[in-house]
């Protein structure tokens, strides 16, 4: 028997946000991803994901990542949101942009047979402002200071001969600057 879930989708951020999705137990989970993104108003977002089936203390189980790293291994395409939620007792976490790291906590809140004439994924409830995808910085660049001396125009590597000729590249000499100032050769 054909059988739709809904999920209660909670950004994990300072303020209640929240999405109510209603989707089809046998969906293939790039569908319970891309209704995720387009529920948060994330449509054209285009990181990568991966979601994760957890347990009451949401720590990380199996992972089905967007894109399969061979045809044995289960990612989005070829799993399943019973694979993720089997159950009104299961939970899963969902990681979106591996570099700003968001994340969202999911529950089924219930399960039952599907509506004739429904299409589905469907939005059922939205709680809450959702923020910019951009709006969050990428994790573990803001302290590294990696970043801070290519901005600057005051690159150091460490290596003396390297450092010697990246302080060469900055005198003034006559001549080219850039690959722009050669003549295209076809």
């Amino acid at each position: 028997m054909d059988q739709v879930v809904k999920i209660r989708v909670i950004l994990d951020v300072e303020e209640d946000i929240f999405r109510d999705i209603e989707i089809e137990l046998d969906a293939p989970l790039v569908h319970l991803h891309l209704s995720t993104l387009d529920a948060f108003n994330w449509e054209n977002a285009n990181e990568m994901a991966s979601f994760y089936q957890s347990n009451e203390a949401w720590d990380k189980g199996a992972e089905y990542p967007l894109m399969a790293m061979g045809p044995e291994f289960p990612s989005m395409e070829n799993a399943t949101v019973r694979n993720i939620l089997p159950s009104t007792t299961s939970r899963a976490l969902y990681v979106y942009d591996y570099l700003r790291m968001w994340c969202f906590y999911m529950e089924p809140l219930t399960m039952g047979p599907i509506e004739v004439g429904v299409g589905y994924p469907r939005l059922m409830m939205e709680f809450g402002a959702t923020p910019d995808a951009m709006s969050r910085e990428p994790e573990g660049l803001d302290d590294t200071g990696f970043f801070d001396d290519s901005l600057n125009g005051d690159t150091k590597t460490g290596d003396p001969e390297i450092d010697a000729y990246l302080d060469d590249e900055d005198d003034e000499s006559p001549g080219m600057e850039n690959i722009d100032d050669h003549a295209d050769l076809f």
